[in-house]
C-alpha cells in the first residue's frame, strides 16, 4: 500500500525498463560479438541456423560464438566468423525431471564469458537476427526487450524454507514487467559482473526448489539486477519479435522492421526467408514452443 514511500523501490524503478530513446542510455560500445548458447545434440540444427543468420550481419560483428556442451566436431561446416566453444557442466541427479533444461541454463549463464568482443549480444538458439543489431552500449547497463509477468510467481507454491532469503528484499522479481532473457546485450565488463552471480543464484534457487516446473534463468536474473544495481534498457518489440505469437498458424510476411525473430518453427520456413524475405511464411502457433521446449526428460524421450 505504501510502496511509493520505499526509497529502494523508487531507485530501482528509475533504473528499470528505460526506453532506448533516452539519451543517457547510449554509450560508445557497439556489438562486436554474438553468442548463441546450445545444449544437447537435438538443438544443433537451430543453433547453426541462428549462426547462419548472424553471419549475415555487418562487418561490425567480429565473431559469432556457439557455446555448447557438444564437441565442435558434432557441428556441420559453419560460416566465416563462427566458432564453437565446448563447456563441461555438471549433471543433476538422475531423478531430476528437467536435467537437459538445467544443463542448458548452466551453459547459457556462462556463455557471454566465452566471447572476446567488447560489446556482447547473447541470443537464444531459436532467435534469428534479420538485421545487424544497432545498440550503443554503456557500462553497467543491460539491453533487452521486456515481457509481462511477475517472476516471483515462480516461487508462489514453494514452502517458505525452500525460497532463498534474498528474494524477499528484491524489487524486480515482483514487478509486472521483466527482462526477456532471449536477447541480452551488455559490455564485456558488465557481463563479467553479471555471469558469476547469475550462475550462483540460479544454482542456489533451483537446488532448493522442487522439479515441478522447468528451472528458469530469468528469476535469478531479476534478483541480480537489483543486487548489482544494473540499469536495464528496453530495445523495443523489434529486437526480440515473437514469431509464433504474432503470425503463427497463418501465412504472413515477416515485418521489415524485425531485428531479431524469436521462435519460428518449422525451421524449413526460414530457408524460404533466406531465399526471399518478402514471401509469406507459415509458422506453427504459439503453443508449440512450450510443448516442445519445456518437456521433462522423460517426455522428450517419448516425443
Amino acid at each position: 500500500m505504501f510502496e511509493f514511500l520505499n526509497k529502494q523501490r523508487r531507485h530501482i524503478l528509475s533504473r528499470h525498463n528505460i526506453p532506448c530513446t533516452q539519451s543517457d542510455t547510449r554509450g560508445s560500445i557497439t556489438v562486436d560479438s554474438i553468442v548463441i548458447p546450445c545444449t544437447g545434440a537435438d538443438y544443433i540444427e537451430e543453433a547453426v541456423l541462428s549462426a547462419e543468420f548472424a553471419s549475415r550481419c555487418g562487418e561490425t560483428i567480429k565473431e559469432i560464438v556457439i557455446v555448447s556442451d557438444q564437441p565442435a566436431a558434432a557441428f556441420p561446416a559453419l560460416p566465416a566468423r563462427v566458432r564453437v566453444v565446448t563447456l563441461e557442466v555438471p549433471h543433476r541427479e538422475e531423478s531430476y525431471r528437467y536435467k537437459q533444461i538445467y544443463r542448458s541454463r548452466l551453459i547459457k549463464l556462462q556463455a557471454p564469458l566465452q566471447a572476446t568482443g567488447e560489446g556482447i549480444l547473447m541470443i537464444d538458439s531459436d532467435l534469428n537476427l534479420l538485421k545487424t543489431p544497432d545498440i550503443h552500449i554503456n557500462e553497467h547497463h543491460l539491453y533487452s526487450s521486456f515481457r509481462q509477468g511477475k517472476m516471483i510467481a515462480k516461487l508462489a507454491d514453494a514452502p517458505a524454507d525452500k525460497i532463498p532469503a534474498y528474494y524477499k528484499n528484491t524489487i524486480r522479481p515482483y514487478l509486472q514487467d521483466h527482462v526477456n532473457g532471449a536477447y541480452l546485450a551488455a559490455s564485456k565488463q558488465t557481463w563479467q559482473r553479471i555471469c558469476p552471480l547469475w550462475l550462483t543464484l540460479f544454482n542456489d534457487t533451483w537446488v532448493l526448489m522442487s522439479d515441478n516446473q522447468p528451472p528458469t534463468d530469468q528469476l535469478p536474473l531479476a534478483a541480480l539486477l537489483d543486487l548489482l544495481d544494473i540499469r536495464t534498457v528496453n530495445l523495443g518489440e523489434w529486437a526480440n519479435w515473437p514469431v509464433s505469437k504474432r503470425i503463427g498458424g497463418q501465412s504472413a510476411v515477416i515485418p521489415a522492421d524485425v531485428v531479431g525473430a524469436h521462435g519460428g518453427f518449422p525451421l524449413s520456413e526460414w530457408q524460404k526467408y533466406l531465399e526471399d524475405p518478402t514471401q509469406p511464411l507459415r509458422f506453427k502457433g504459439q503453443d508449440y514452443t512450450r510443448k516442445v521446449r519445456y518437456l521433462t526428460d522423460a517426455e522428450k524421450q517419448q516425443s
